[in-house]
């Protein structure tokens, strides 16, 4: 579903954050940080452009295979479309611009 190389670097986070932009549909963008911000503040989503329904999660270290599964169960049952665009890492300041 994800790349090796994203499933490689989020099974080995030595970092403070992680910061992950998703595209999704813009149509189910505001349900899908909905269903991200519900999970017990698992990540932070913010809408990075909502026409194109990019969306950033950010997360801590720990909370990322939880992060991962809730995506993968979004991709399978609400929006084929989710794809995981890039990982930011834990340089914040890149995260916001």
């Amino acid at each position: 579903m994800f790349s090796e190389e994203l499933l490689q670097r989020l099974s080995n986070p030595p970092r403070k954050s992680v910061n992950l932009v998703v595209k999704v549909d813009p149509k189910k963008l505001n349900f899908i940080s909905m269903v991200i911000d519900g999970h017990g503040r698992i990540a932070l989503p913010r809408t990075r452009n909502g026409k194109q329904g990019i969306l950033d999660l950010l997360t801590s270290p720990d909370c990322v295979e939880d992060l991962y599964l809730i995506l993968e169960n979004l991709k399978k049952d609400y929006d084929s479309t989710l794809e995981i665009v890039e990982e930011l890492g834990d340089d914040w300041l890149q995260a916001v611009i």
